[in-house]
């Protein structure tokens, strides 16, 4: 007899990565048979979170940092729909996320079973809404097939999610396969431009007398900084774009995002959706002729209308035009001067920033959650392609602490920084127990100001007063000392540099939490300055 459905399912994960995410359920006991056997041999490195909201975010962020597919595997019903922020969040920044969830025995699909979701098709029905493509598995011969264009489809175009669920009662029933070795290694296709498209856009770079290049998310996750110095010409970003280029680079210009106006008289946009909170929601105003690159076609004149749109990646792109070009050289920086002092006592976000920036590494990976600690977290620079995590846009509040695991085990020697306010952190605390489990050294800011101040501010402003925007306050300390991870507390302003460097110093040994005190009258900079 051949091999079952188990084995084939591990043997072709283990063909694609070194390291699995996942929390068992006693539908797929089988299936962790396998992996166990793979993990006793070193073939695969398991990972189990303490809950499937915080796995498939770890699995995002390890995707994202490898630069490859990133697995999780879940149980069906309750483990299923945990998972799925995960997978949404993954569909939103075209991350490799590859979700492998269970669900009920499919020959006695019409009858009520352990975590039945009512109907059937529900599971695979709300998958094909945030993903590139979902799957489900009717027999073990349909796994080889089904898991390598999984994996093709994530890594292709602009990457995304892909889901496949696998019935229980398929689980040990035998193929007959018997000599199945998988695919090799399967890596990112990048999409280049048609002949077509490089004449149009070679026509309108003749037109450009001051050419400016504005690089977004989908830039900042490749290395193109030769193609930047060939061009020579200003370079912005927008916030989710940090990292396209090197913040200390002569030819940076700054971020949009406290801009009303981009110079120039062409822009050549590579990688944005122009979302809202980069373009105070559409009122920036661009230059009159606009090019815009990138490999997701829906993304194009939506926002802003272009005179040329091209489906391509932005190495791709730039690689295949850089070399027939000869721009106009000219030069422009934007004022993004912050740390105005606020009236308030105490540590300010934008102190708070100026220390971290200080401190950290120029190898570091900032990677931060919802809310006010995103706009303080602009001002600390990055000079690495793949560095800067700034939501934005799904912008799931909780997500800061798995994702600075995934991002860790994915990248375990750059210094990953998560940086969360107080409410977001009572949401995932949790997640410092994997890592203390499986020894993930990171650091943790916790922006500790004991409010939400987003709300708090347009509350303030629209209606005069405040309601549910105070969060209630434990003593972070003995929890996570509890958990086992190092706490460095700090209230006052000059402590904060001494305990921020005692602090990273900590993480490089074990998981470190870094309780800052943040005035919650304070308020970042960039949100007081006039756009």
């Amino acid at each position: 007899m051949g091999k079952t459905t188990s084995e084939l399912l591990i043997e072709a994960i283990s063909s694609q990565v070194t390291d699995v995410f996942g929390i068992p359920g006693t539908h797929g006991l089988s299936l962790y048979e396998e992996l166990r056997k793979r993990v006793s041999n070193g073939e695969i490195r398991y990972y189990m979170p303490r809950l499937e909201y915080g796995g498939a975010i770890m699995t995002d962020y390890y995707a994202r940092l490898k630069g490859n597919v990133g697995v999780f595997m879940s149980v069906n019903g309750p483990g299923f729909t945990n998972s799925l922020t995960g997978l949404v969040e993954a569909y939103s920044e075209g991350s490799p996320l590859v979700l492998i969830s269970l669900n009920k025995e499919f020959k006695y699909r019409h009858r009520k079973q352990l975590h039945d979701s009512g109907y059937y098709d529900l599971q695979l029905e709300m998958a094909r809404q945030a993903t590139k493509a979902s799957f489900r598995i009717y027999s073990p011969e349909d796994v080889p097939i089904i898991m390598e264009r999984a994996f093709r489809i994530a890594l292709e175009d602009k990457m995304g999610p892909v889901y496949i669920e696998v019935p229980v009662d398929l689980l040990e029933e035998k193929s007959n396969i018997e000599d199945y070795k998988a695919s090799k290694r399967i890596h990112r296709t990048l999409v280049y431009p048609t002949k077509e498209e490089i004449r149009e856009a070679l026509n309108f770079l003749s037109e450009c007398s001051k050419p400016i290049l504005l690089l977004g998310y989908g830039a900042s996750r490749s290395n193109i900084i030769s193609y930047i110095d060939k061009l020579g010409i200003p370079v912005l970003t927008t916030i989710r774009g940090k990292g396209s280029i090197p913040e200390n680079h002569p030819l940076y210009a700054g971020t949009i995002f406290n801009l009303s106006e981009i110079p120039g008289d062409c822009l050549i946009a590579i990688g944005t959706s122009f979302n809202d909170l980069e373009t105070s929601r559409w009122s920036i105003k661009l230059p009159r002729k606009i090019l815009h690159v990138d490999p997701d076609v829906n993304v194009f004149n939506t926002s802003f209308n272009a005179e040329v749109t091209i489906k391509a990646s932005a190495e791709a792109f730039l690689e295949e035009i850089v070399e027939k070009v000869n721009l106009p050289k000219w030069s422009y920086e934007v004022d993004e001067k912050t740390n105005i002092e606020s009236s308030s006592s105490g540590i300010t976000h934008d102190y708070l920033a100026k220390v971290l920036d200080e401190t950290l590494s120029e190898d570091r990976v900032i990677i931060a959650d919802a809310g006010t600690n995103q706009v303080m977290a602009m001002d600390i620079k990055v000079y690495r392609s793949n560095s800067y995590f700034n939501s934005l846009i799904f912008n799931a509040m909780g997500s800061a602490i798995p994702a600075g695991i995934g991002a860790k085990i994915a990248s375990p020697e750059r210094q990953i920084v998560s940086i969360i306010g107080d409410l977001g952190f009572q949401g995932c605390l949790n997640e410092l127990i994997t890592a203390v489990q499986y020894k993930v050294n990171f650091l943790t800011v916790l922006v500790e100001d004991g409010v939400q101040h987003f709300l708090r501010l347009n509350q303030k402003m629209r209606y005069g007063n405040t309601f549910a925007t105070d969060v209630f306050q434990i003593d972070y300390t003995k929890v996570m000392e509890g958990i086992g991870v190092n706490v460095i507390e700090v209230k006052d302003r000059e402590d904060l540099k001494k305990s921020a460097e005692e602090a990273v110093g900590l993480s490089l040994k074990s998981p470190t939490v870094l309780r800052v005190h943040v005035s919650p009258n304070s308020i970042p900079s960039r949100l007081l300055m006039k756009r």
